[in-house]
């Protein structure tokens, strides 16, 4: 009799969950960036204890917080958490799952904007040479690596 309930609540709890999420995400797309971070940063943490640290929904959720950090100017630690969830990424996935993918050109991108334009190149370099591998250079990750590192060859290298 108990385990019924405890389903039937599991699974309501989950639908609020995704709820909250859609939420949270509602919120970073209108640019709420302030009031969407707690949202995912708790959402994180619920996914986390309900589906394990290594989900995919608490590896999106903070992702999701990581990028709000970056937009609210808190370059550092959105850098230091998207490398967090990019380990995990790559330990439960790939290094090229479209996550990964995801993840290492928001690193790329943060890294440039932080005033770091080597290791921008460097992780963009790799980025594009992984995406042309698996999914070819007319990939729109590609095309968007290649325009950043031409952009960057001339501005460090003079080219």
């Amino acid at each position: 009799m108990i385990e019924p309930l405890a389903r039937a609540l599991g699974a309501e709890n989950r639908a609020v969950l995704r709820l909250r999420q859609r939420r949270a995400v509602s919120r970073q797309l209108a640019g709420d960036h302030r009031a969407a971070l707690p949202e995912f940063e708790a959402l994180a943490e619920a996914f986390a204890r309900i589906n394990g640290p290594t989900s995919e929904a608490a590896r999106d959720c903070r992702a999701q917080a990581a990028r709000c950090r970056g937009e609210l100017g808190q370059v550092t630690e959105a850098l230091a958490e998207l490398q967090g969830v990019l380990e995990v990424e790559r330990a439960v996935e790939s290094d090229v799952s479209d996550a990964a993918v995801e993840l290492r050109r928001d690193i790329g991108m943060l890294l440039l904007s932080q005033g770091s334009p080597e290791e921008a190149r460097a992780c963009l370099e790799a980025l594009y040479e992984d995406v042309v591998l698996v999914h070819g250079p007319r990939h729109d990750v590609a095309v968007e690596a290649a325009e950043v590192l031409a952009m960057l060859r001339r501005e460090l290298d003079g080219e």
